[in-house]
């Protein structure tokens, strides 16, 4: 029988809802996802930056209440996906001469810390260390160097950094909500472990998740995360402009949108129609999907070229080999992939997110891009032994301390 301490629980804060899942070890050792909550959010977000607290912290607890409710089990410590537009990555490089014959893990844990030692502006805080490959006396690609005969040990990590205020009003609305922080994984890095395959990270591959308020982007080569950013540009967008230009109230939008939805008008019947409702008034209407089509393509268009321009800033496209992946909520409109292919010129696929219990009752509901960041954070903290590094640091333990006395 599994323990309660074999449990994980996952918050994606996101700027339309609030989900929660909770995943718990079965005997071979792989997590089953046995609860699930989902929360409307549209006051507590904006762009992934919280705006109210309080209302976010009523969106966790009606989420994680729900996911404990189906799950029965009750929890009190969550890893956490962040995202927003203040997002930014670094690569650093650490080099330490070892000390002894062979590496010790004081030595892996002195070589991270020394490429840690960046210069960051006094608004910043780094909020994750992705760890990369390891170099043994010029011997590069190693993933363990403990043990190995080593006088000189280097190592490549993504260092992840958010603005302090705009991470610490979302550390406080998890609190507020009576949870403890057990982890933190940017939103990037944890819906790259939902969709992406090994093969794809180690030839290079970048994963794109454009969730309601904001994209999500990561690039991956030789099995490593090597760039992460945050556009400020989702599917809200193309609600608002659906709710503006056809005249319709933002929250049925919001349902058409998700139901109709199509990003090639050509495709779509002229007698194709939805019925609906005129903003302000209530009366009842009918409009055409393919008029919802021809309002719906400019903007994921503008998204697309938005990211495209991400992907050639980061000075890395060079090294996507494989197909982009492109995944959130946003990824289910009918033909995205068609002219996402067009826009960003390249191959694309539809990331679905990976069920590591083929047996979990949830598996229907969570096989859909929108889950690709809650089911990223039970992979990532489930499977990454680098996570134990930060913790045994005190990592958490300080961004506690540090946020307990800002608030006090």
């Amino acid at each position: 029988m599994a323990k309660n301490n074999a449990m994980i629980a996952a918050l994606d804060i996101g700027t339309k809802s609030v989900t929660t899942l909770i995943a718990q070890k079965n005997e071979d050792g792989m997590f089953s996802i046995i609860g699930k909550g989902v929360a409307e959010n549209n006051k507590g977000l904006i762009a992934g930056d919280v705006v109210d607290v309080q209302a976010t912290a009523a969106a966790i607890r009606d989420s994680v209440s729900e996911a404990e409710q189906i799950s029965s089990k009750r929890i009190k410590k969550v890893f956490v996906g962040v995202s927003g537009e203040g997002v930014r990555s670094i690569n650093s490089h650490g080099v330490i001469q070892v000390r002894g014959q062979e590496v010790a893990k004081t030595d892996v844990n002195r070589v991270i810390e020394q490429a840690k030692i960046i210069t960051l502006p006094d608004d910043r805080e780094i909020i994750s260390v992705e760890i990369g490959k390891y170099t043994v006396d010029g011997k590069a690609g190693i993933v363990n160097p403990i043990g190995m005969a080593c006088r000189r040990l280097e190592v490549d990590v993504l260092i992840i950094t958010m603005p302090k205020t705009m991470f610490r009003n979302l550390y406080k609305a998890v609190e507020d909500a009576g949870f403890f922080v057990n982890g933190v994984v940017v939103s990037a890095i944890a819906s790259s472990w939902a969709v992406l395959e090994e093969d794809e990270k180690n030839i290079g591959v970048a994963m794109v998740d454009i969730g309601e308020g904001v994209a999500d982007i990561a690039i991956y080569y030789n099995g490593d995360p090597v760039y992460v950013a945050v556009m400020p540009m989702g599917g809200r967008f193309i609600t608002d402009d659906i709710s503006k230009v056809m005249k319709i109230p933002p929250a049925e939008a919001e349902k058409i949108k998700c139901k109709y939805g199509n990003v090639r008008p050509e495709y779509v019947s002229d007698t194709e129609v939805f019925d609906t409702i005129v903003i302000g008034t209530n009366a009842p209407t009918t409009k055409k999907v393919k008029q919802l089509a021809t309002v719906i393509t400019p903007r994921i268009e503008e998204i697309l070229i938005e990211v495209k321009k991400k992907l050639m800033e980061s000075q890395k496209e060079n090294i996507i080999q494989s197909d982009i992946v492109l995944t959130g909520g946003s990824a289910q409109l009918k033909n995205i992939q068609c002219i996402a292919e067009d826009t960003l010129e390249q191959t694309v696929r539809i990331g679905i997110p990976k069920i590591d219990d083929p047996g979990s009752g949830l598996n229907d509901v969570l096989s859909s891009p929108t889950f690709a960041t809650a089911v990223g954070i039970i992979r990532h903290f489930s499977c990454r032994k680098q996570v134990e590094i930060a913790k045994k640091n005190g990592l958490l333990a300080k961004i506690a301390d540090v946020f307990r006395n800002f608030f006090e």
